[in-house]
């Protein structure tokens, strides 16, 4: 007996021993993120100083190293992303790296949910980083959204802007609907469709990601599509304070501060700025302030909690549309009743969020997150002074499933977004800019909640099959406090959107894509209104099939990448506006629209040598839409139900059959850099009945810069642009169906700035 527990002791002491010396020989685990979107990156290369592979990350981004492996440093390379070289010393355990993406191979890129290389992605997605975002003077992200083709950002003054995807949301008369935005995959749309960047500080952005066509199998309601903002984040190992300043045309001017702190731990990014526009035209001053936190911890290797922190003031006053006469003898003026009753917007936002992505097990994980949205109005308009307070709060999660299946593997997806609203409002006479007698005082309060499923199954090495559905829904509550009678509940039911795609990648030169996807977008809170402000019973929600054939890929050693989609959407009960009186506006259902289309983007990476001693990166590239859309059943009806006009053939208003953006990025050793960007718009109708025309026109943009790092400490960038060289005459935001009242003509027009400049200087201190 003695004997036995002699031996027990000495194997006790030697696994002991054995654990203790593979313990001290393990170096580091690690896990490898994308900056931006948190997602795993499977396939990474590491290698050590010596150049020789020692790790590879798995498909959670996990990698472990010892001793023996590594040295003083680690390089890390994945493609698509920007090397990353990695010190190390004794004190590292376990690291957190996240990659940057390279601007220049997109196609390359994980995108989506499921962390999928974009050519490979089905359906039309489209990619842009902090270098598109800040391709402009960084102030709106108008010259950003339209370098991809079938997405339309129009704006007259800073704060008036829509943004339409194949021609859906065109229609809005402010704001933006039938497109669901997110920020860090929190709903920034509101619970009733509509939605305004405005809050959103364009230098804060890190990465934007489009879907472009319906996704209500995985995003809930709306036609148009998706758009997912990725908010800054420091990069990896990480630690300054940037100082900025702008100043322009037009009274532009800003300063920023931005402090960032990347570790493995936490990774921080806060930042504040105020910016002021006196604006193109009288009565067109723009201020805003804004303080941004956005914070990542790791408190395992299984989770990771986001914290954001968003707090937005905008003061604004609106000049309001011209006639053609009024733009023609001066396209500085403003409309002389948004002058005499000093419309404009002051409001102040306030988005708080937190979510957090887990790995419940290797084949099971969870993202959820939980926000709260609120904001006060104070809006005098040309015929009414508004006052508004909103408050929404919400969740999503999503859950994916990976079984293992040895033979055609799948992901599964499941998941669910709820959001609730409610608007206190009260609307007043205006009274030269003054609140009169009241008028209105309504609650909306207003319910929506999606379910979706998603499978993604491997058929063989190179095809996918995706298969989605969801189900959506949304209510409407109205109390009206002085006319009880018009109180009501409007409720919109489950609508299923079911989604499938097939997609086969042949060779990197070529992935094909075909899918059917299906959409509903409800109207909005204030399109649901009717002339005496209660809610209309009959208008329904906009329905969309859309079919979409796709090709992506890289060709001549991966120096041309293009993406090519070809789509037909049948829209049905498409919402049209109809102007009754000065100020009133109500909506019908149009019956049915045709989009047809074509879109291609073309990026020739012509010289990408980080080693040059002159030019290091030129790179030309090219965005092309055609869109064929038009009416196929229109008619206008009177109260006796008797066709009073028809429009069916007639061209989709606010639609330009031809749209082109093409520049040219190029870059040196030197630290100097130069964008230039020429957009072509073509001509396009003004009302439903294509009388009217604004006509086509070009745009020619340009920017150089330089910057340098001083003393290993200071990374200094100075620069300068000018926007609409050619200085043409034209209005981006137009009123479209704007109708003339006492004889006059129709103010379709919001006159666009012409030639213009601006230039900068960013200070970072690196600690």
């Amino acid at each position: 007996m003695n004997r036995f527990i002699l031996r027990a002791t000495f194997l006790l002491y030697l696994a002991v021993w054995i654990g203790q010396v593979q313990a001290q020989n393990l170096l580091l685990t690690g896990h490898i993120y994308d900056t931006q979107t948190r997602q795993p990156l499977a396939g990474v290369t590491i290698r050590n100083d010596d150049g020789q592979i020692i790790a590879q990350s798995n498909k959670d981004g996990y990698f472990q190293l010892s001793r023996e492996q590594a040295n003083a440093a680690i390089e890390v390379a994945l493609i698509g992303y920007k090397t990353q070289h990695v010190p190390l010393t004794a004190e590292h355990k376990d690291v957190n790296i996240q990659l940057d993406v390279d601007p220049v191979q997109l196609d390359e890129v994980r995108v989506g949910l499921n962390s999928r290389i974009n050519r490979e992605t089905p359906g039309s997605v489209a990619l842009l980083n902090t270098d598109d975002i800040q391709r402009g003077n960084g102030m709106s992200l108008q010259s950003a959204l339209n370098t991809v083709p079938g997405v339309r950002m129009d704006q007259s003054t800073l704060s008036d802007s829509r943004i339409s995807i194949r021609g859906n949301g065109v229609r809005s008369p402010w704001g933006s609907r039938a497109v669901k935005v997110y920020i860090n995959d929190i709903p920034v749309t509101e619970t009733d469709g509509t939605t305004r960047i405005e809050a959103l500080d364009v230098n804060n952005i890190g990465r934007v990601e489009i879907i472009k066509g319906p996704a209500s199998s995985m995003y809930g309601a709306g036609t148009a599509g998706v758009i997912n903002f990725q908010l800054q984040r420091a990069p990896y190992g990480e630690r300054s304070l940037e100082v900025s300043g702008l100043t322009g045309s037009y009274g532009l001017n800003r300063t920023a501060t931005a402090y960032r702190s990347g570790g493995d731990e936490v990774n921080s990014y806060v930042a504040y700025g105020w910016q002021e526009y006196n604006g193109y035209r009288i009565h067109s001053n723009d201020m805003r302030r804004f303080i941004t936190g956005n914070f990542q911890f790791f408190p395992n290797d299984r989770q990771i909690i986001t914290v954001l922190i968003n707090r937005t003031t905008q003061h604004s006053q609106i000049p309001g549309a011209l006639t053609q006469t009024q733009v023609t003898e001066n396209p500085l003026q403003a409309n002389l009743t948004n002058v005499d009753k000093g419309a404009g917007r002051y409001q102040n936002w306030t988005r708080v969020g937190i979510g957090q992505q887990y790995r419940l097990s290797d084949k099971l994980t969870n993202s959820t997150s939980l926000f709260s949205y609120f904001y006060d109005l104070n809006h005098p308009l040309a015929y009414a002074y508004i006052r508004n307070y909103y408050q929404s709060y919400g969740g999503r999660t999503r859950f994916a499933y990976d079984p293992g299946f040895p033979a055609f593997a799948t992901v599964f997806s499941i998941g669910a977004e709820f959001n609730q609203g409610l608007t206190k409002g009260s609307q007043y006479v205006n009274e030269q800019g003054s609140e009169g007698a009241i008028n209105a005082n309504i609650d909306n309060q207003n319910t929506y909640y999606s379910l979706f499923y998603q499978s993604e199954t491997q058929l063989g090495p190179k095809t996918l099959l995706t298969l989605g559905l969801g189900i959506n829904s949304l209510q409407y509550r109205v109390h009206d406090y002085l006319a009880p009678e018009q109180s009501g509940i409007k409720r919109f039911d489950a609508q299923a959107t079911p989604r499938i795609a097939l997609s086969h990648t042949f060779h990197e030169a070529l992935s094909l894509h075909a899918g059917v996807s299906t959409g509903f977008t409800p109207p909005t809170g204030s399109e649901i209104k009717t002339v005496d402000g209660g809610i209309n019973p009959s208008l329904q929600a906009e329905k969309a099939v859309n079919y979409e054939l796709n090709a992506k890929g890289s060709l001549f050693r991966s120096q041309l990448s293009y993406d090519l989609a070809v789509f037909r959407m049948d829209m049905s009960g498409e919402l049209i506006a109809q102007s009754v009186q000065q100020g009133i506006t109500i909506y019908h259902n149009a019956g049915k629209t045709d989009h047809r289309g074509a879109e291609l983007a073309l990026s020739w990476l012509a010289v990408d040598n980080a080693n040059s001693s002159w030019i290091q990166r030129l790179r030309p590239f090219a965005a092309i839409t055609y869109s064929d859309f038009t009416f196929v059943d229109y008619k206008i009806r009177n109260a006796d139900d008797a066709v009073t006009a028809a429009y069916d053939g007639n061209r989709l208003t606010g639609i330009a059959p031809w749209v082109v953006n093409a520049g040219i990025d190029f870059s040196t050793a030197f630290g100097i850099y130069a964008r230039c960007n020429y957009l072509y718009n073509d001509r396009l109708p003004l009302n439903d009945t294509n009388t009217a025309y604004h006509p086509a026109y070009h745009l020619l943009n340009a920017k150089i810069g330089y910057t340098r790092v001083i003393h290993k400490r200071i990374k200094a960038e100075i620069y300068g642009g000018l926007d609409n060289l050619l200085n043409q005459r034209y209005s981006s935001f137009v009123a479209l169906n704007a109708v003339a009242y006492g004889g006059g003509q129709p103010a379709y027009y919001n006159p666009s700035p012409t030639r213009n400049g601006y230039g900068g200087l960013n200070l970072s201190f690196l600690f």
